[in-house]
């Protein structure tokens, strides 16, 4: 039998069905559901005009009590907290070089960089230090990231 792709598209769900190739039962099968909702890579939804300012709002504000939650519980370092912080920021400032000098070619080396180079001082904070206590402070760690993001960029929230 060959290959077959079966696409029903309804109001909220694509299906997506899969059968291999030279079988002739369907013994493989795979029913795929994916969302239509939109999709935004690393904290951008915060910098797009569709979402709406109350969706950003609320993000903000259930970021801001994982932080407050979580540091009740087991509070994280100052210095820790500032490099996180210090993160967020370089998260903001690869992303107005990417936007403004690397857009014109984005497979290249230069827009890589700005892409990769935030989230591999995240994952080197996460793993060099908030290494005691993996799950509770890198989770601090990356909303107090997001916060930074946040804050700093307050015209986001408010663009139309």
């Amino acid at each position: 039998m060959p290959t077959r792709r079966k696409f029903m598209i309804g109001a909220h769900k694509r299906t997506v069905n899969i059968y291999i190739r030279g079988v002739s039962a369907p013994l493989f099968y795979a029913k795929v559901f994916i969302s239509q909702e939109r999709r935004y890579p690393m904290l951008e939804f915060w910098f797009n005009t569709q979402v709406p300012t109350f969706k950003k709002l609320v993000i903000l504000i259930i970021t801001l009590l994982i932080c407050i939650g979580l540091y009740q519980y087991q509070p994280l370092p100052l210095d820790t907290i500032l490099m996180f912080t210090g993160t967020g920021i370089i998260f903001l400032i690869c992303r107005y070089f990417k936007l403004h000098f690397a857009q014109s070619n984005p497979t290249g080396l230069l827009y890589r960089l700005f892409t990769w180079v935030p989230i591999a001082l995240l994952f080197a904070l996460i793993f060099v230090k908030a290494m005691p206590n993996l799950l509770i402070w890198g989770v601090q760690g990356i909303a107090f990231m997001a916060l930074a993001a946040f804050i700093f960029s307050p015209q986001s929230l408010f663009n139309k």
